[in-house]
């Protein structure tokens, strides 16, 4: 027997995909050709085959957990989206399911995306996934060019073959014998589906596929398999298409695979304009794809961005800046407009037709609270809320828990819950530091632990931490080294943050070994408190509900466990149990300033 020490640190495990090869058939919109078509065949040189490859997806939204044995059983989603049906035979035994929405990734799809867990599991018989879909949400297509796809843990996106689709219950239905992240996309769409612009405006339109790279340059029925790379979006060859229509006020031109409109110069008489293209294909027949194009000559916000980077670089200097979207019309002059928050005017930076920044302080009553646009004749406002979450990280480092590291974190939040950008509109901000006001504050009890080690190294080692009361640890930027810092990403139902903190030498630890037979050693050591394990890692903070006044959800992210036990501490390997040892993350509900 050996003796077993286990340190501070994370340890990464790379889950592969096993993956049985099903044989699909599938139809694609293809070039017509004159020649036969095999696995070999390769696609037309104007089409591009570049792997499609994102990031994976954060936690968004409740997981679902149920065991299934040998017998077989199913599981859904908690939304009622996604449901897996395991046959009996399909399992050797227990075994524990999850199916964890995530933020979608999937340029231009429909729905969420959802990580069905483990990933590492091979079914012994094909398990069938049923995905609904929102018919309201693919008006940029139709149903029979959904297809369901998966990702890889590398970030590669890849055909599941061709679903079964069902009309009337709104679902696609596939089967498989692993699991991964799991979403709809459509083989060919229009872009944009359903933009807002104002009176005079132009705009592109183009039909974009996503075919696998293995198919052949025609169009007819062709054996595809599971597994086939999904493409990045491309432009679909013309010969796939019919004409483009319009008959509406503006004006179009069509090009092939691309068009170009022009809003009328005021409001239409029928609002929104729809603009549509023919597919036409020889293996599912002729499908018209729609683009609703609304004119909005309307004075209107629709949605407040903060950026808390504060910059005092190139000649900009602010402490704070927000971002205004809607529809403004041209600037009338300094004098002739205004943006006030909380009842006071802000400096304003840029004025356009469609966004607008100013100026604003990081705290106070003039923070935020209602945001009022104004010009001579007209005005819209729009609530700019307010919300701190304190977060919890804990790290237990000693079986019972008398080692364990602990981070209170204050976050402060400013956004707007009410809406989103609209399709068309380019956001200003990527991603944006912590509010200023954000700290880690550190208040751990003294602990103490022994452990007794009877292999190579017999005796008893204990570690014993001193109390730290109140260490408080600002906001630093994202860019300064060390202390504490994060980045914010503002989603429509809430914000994903990425935290990073340490702090220095705030431990005080202490040390001791005795030997069974004779002779210890005594050490005193600073250790650094810091968060592992869920250090940089997108933790997804989530709006209650949609409106102008709501909380933030209470959340947590998943456990970890095996994540190190305290430095000086030593076990023998069969009294070594990683499930005592866990760092959590957790947050409490967070109550809006404006209710």
């Amino acid at each position: 027997m050996h003796t077993f020490h286990k340190y501070p640190g994370s340890i990464i495990l790379s889950a592969g995909f096993g993956m049985k090869v099903i044989k699909r058939w599938l139809i694609f919109f293809l070039i017509p050709v004159a020649v036969s078509c095999t696995k070999t065949d390769h696609l037309s040189p104007d089409i591009p085959t570049t792997p499609l490859v994102t990031t994976l997806g954060s936690p968004d939204g409740a997981a679902v957990t149920k065991t299934i044995g040998a017998n077989g059983g199913a599981i859904t989603s908690a939304d009622g989206n996604v449901s897996i049906t395991i046959p009996a035979g399909a399992l050797s035994g227990d075994q524990s399911i999850t199916v964890q929405p995530v933020t979608r990734k999937l340029p231009d799809g429909y729905g969420r995306v959802y990580r069905l867990t483990p990933h590492d599991i091979s079914f012994q018989q094909p398990v069938t996934i049923r995905m609904r879909y929102d018919e309201d949400s693919i008006k940029n297509t139709v149903p029979e060019l959904l297809g369901i796809v998966y990702q890889e843990q590398s970030g590669k996106w890849f055909f599941s073959g061709e679903p079964v689709l069902d009309k009337v219950s709104h679902t696609l239905t596939i089967t498989t014998t692993h699991f991964s992240d799991w979403g709809i996309i459509s083989y060919l769409y229009i872009q944009p589906n359903e933009p807002l612009v104002q009176p005079g405006a132009h705009i592109t339109l183009k039909v974009m596929g996503v075919i696998p790279e293995s198919a052949p340059d025609a169009d007819q029925v062709v054996p595809i398999y599971e597994g086939d790379a999904v493409n990045q979006p491309f432009m679909v060859p013309p010969g796939q298409l019919g004409n483009w229509n319009y008959s509406g006020e503006g004006s179009l031109q069509g090009d092939g695979n691309k068009a170009y409109y022009e809003a009328p110069g005021s409001v239409p008489h029928i609002n929104p304009e729809a603009v549509s293209i023919e597919v036409k294909s020889k293996g599912k027949g002729q499908f018209i794809l729609v683009s609703n194009i609304t004119i909005d000559q309307e004075f209107h916000i629709d949605y407040l961005q903060v950026d808390e980077t504060d910059m005092n670089t190139g000649g900009l200097n602010y402490p704070s800046r927000l971002w205004i979207y809607g529809n403004f019309g041209e600037d009338p002059g300094q004098n002739k407009r205004s943006v006030k928050v909380s009842g006071r005017s802000m400096p304003v930076a840029v004025w356009t037709p469609e966004k607008i920044a100013c100026d604003i302080p990081t705290s106070g009553i003039y923070a935020s609270g209602m945001v009022e646009v104004a010009t001579a004749t007209k005005s819209a406002g729009k609530l700019l809320n307010y919300w701190v979450v304190d977060m919890y990280y804990d790290k237990v480092e000693s079986p019972g828990g008398a080692l364990t590291r602990k981070i209170l974190f204050n976050l402060h939040f400013r956004g707007d819950a009410d809406g989103f950008l609209r399709e068309g509109q380019a956001g200003m901000v990527n991603e944006t530091d912590l509010h200023v006001n954000s700290r880690g504050l550190i208040e751990m009890p003294s602990g103490s632990f022994t452990s007794h080690v009877t292999a190579d190294g017999c005796g008893d080692y204990t570690v014993t931490w001193d109390a730290i009361h109140n260490l408080e640890v600002w906001r630093s930027k994202y860019t300064d080294p060390g202390g504490f810092s994060g980045r914010v990403v503002h989603r429509p139902g809430g914000f994903d943050v990425k935290l990073q903190f340490i702090a220095k030498d705030a431990l005080m630890s202490h040390r001791k070994y005795v030997d069974c037979h004779s002779g210890s050693t005594d050490d005193d050591v600073r250790e650094d408190i810091e968060m592992q394990e869920f250090y940089n890692t997108v933790i997804p903070v989530r709006f209650s509900h949609s409106g102008s006044k709501v909380t933030i959800k209470a959340g947590a992210m998943p456990v970890k466990t095996g994540t190190g036990v305290a430095t000086g501490l030593y076990f023998d390997a069969a009294g070594y149990v990683p499930a005592n040892f866990t760092t959590q993350l957790r947050w409490d509900e967070a109550i809006p300033k404006y209710e």
